[in-house]
């Protein structure tokens, strides 16, 4: 008999962003062991992922309005979206509908952050190995030690991308470190490695939190260089406006990417620039390692770990814009090597052989308990 398992996030209304991703690779993966497996979002369940079976709050609350009269499902949802039914919604990982759904399955992960309204599934007593695979960064670790003592008698377990982000958090219960892997493997480990430093990217959702605007005024002093910008988000407007204040001519916007597609973006790049105030992954990193392109990056996320390089990593814009300088005069093939060696660092801790192995141990191991 297969092992079930279920995989819980809230997927946003565009079916976008990293943690979207990252479960579509760990539904592809479980599927291709074996496992059966589900998706629950507490909305936006018609976004795919893989061959997952979809499910979402209003398919436990309402099932048998749902199930047979499709033509009133989208009134169904406007009803259980509604304001009348928000106490029920805050309340309802506490509910028996809930609990009788999840302990059907063998094992729960969380694709979630610590603020996120899922955390009450891992604190519950429920009798199942709960994991959470925090998809943001954690900035107080006094919450997780208090699970610590009210889940001594259930399997609950942490699964982080790297150690650097539990740094200085000692806790008893158990913690593996998974991180991530991209889907598009094949295609963007098919792309040749050159010795091209002229083209600069930047990728995701435009948020705050990603600092795009920062990069946009450092190319205001790297006339010679390009800086493409991909994504899309609600700060767009933004962008171009400083884009146009500075006048600047080798910064452009070139919009989202599909990540079937994803290949085809980093063929236009030489170079990766990851800004973020905060960040877990991000996946666009191991992208980048795995088409062969150079990195710079803050300290961000698992990012120090993955390129265990600190001539790759920036501490401000001054210090990126000295940094991308003293790249851009190195002899080509000494770039070639740069992005060689993070290839084959992606090949020897990223791949998705690698991570697949991992998310399967992890699994047994925590049922096992």
């Amino acid at each position: 008999m297969k092992s079930k398992v279920l995989l819980v996030g809230p997927i946003n209304d565009q079916g976008l962003g990293g943690r979207f991703e990252e479960m579509r690779v760990w539904a592809r993966f479980l599927e291709q062991e074996q496992f059966e497996v589900s998706v629950f979002s507490m909305f936006n369940s018609r976004f795919g992922l893989e061959n997952a079976i979809m499910v979402e709050s209003v398919h436990l609350v309402f099932p048998t309005l749902w199930s047979w009269f499709p033509r009133l499902r989208n009134l169904v949802l406007r009803v259980w979206s509604s304001r009348f039914f928000r106490n029920q919604r805050n309340d309802f990982y506490n509910s028996e509908k809930w609990y009788a759904f999840a302990h059907s399955f063998n094992h729960l992960v969380l694709f979630i952050t610590h603020q996120s309204k899922e955390i009450k599934i891992f604190e519950s007593s429920l009798p199942v190995p709960v994991s959470i695979r925090f998809t943001g960064t954690v900035h107080d670790f006094s919450a997780l030690k208090i699970h610590h003592k009210k889940l001594s008698s259930v399997a609950r377990n942490y699964i982080i991308h790297a150690p650097g982000l539990f740094h200085g958090f000692e806790n008893s219960i158990p913690k593996v470190f998974i991180d991530q892997t991209t889907l598009a493997e094949k295609s963007l480990l098919d792309l040749k490695i050159d010795s091209n430093l002229k083209i600069f990217a930047m990728i995701g959702l435009f948020m705050e939190v990603k600092q795009m605007e920062q990069v946009i005024t450092v190319f205001a002093n790297l006339p010679n260089l390009n800086l493409i910008i991909f994504g899309t988000g609600a700060l767009q407007t933004s962008y171009q406006a400083k884009i146009d204040a500075l006048g600047l001519s080798n910064v452009k916007i070139a919009g989202f990417i599909a990540p079937d597609q994803i290949s085809q973006l980093y063929t236009q790049i030489d170079a990766l620039i990851i800004n973020s105030a905060e960040e877990t992954g991000p996946m666009t990193g191991i992208e980048a390692m795995a088409s062969g392109k150079l990195i710079f990056s803050r300290p961000v996320g698992a990012m120090r770990e993955r390129l265990s390089d600190p001539e790759m990593i920036f501490d401000n814009t001054e210090d990126l814009t000295e940094k991308i300088r003293r790249f851009s005069i190195l002899p080509p093939e000494r770039i070639i090597e740069y992005k060689t060696t993070l290839r084959k660092r992606y090949l020897e801790n990223y791949s998705n052989l690698e991570v697949k192995k991992q998310i399967k141990n992890m699994l047994e191991e925590v049922s096992d308990t």
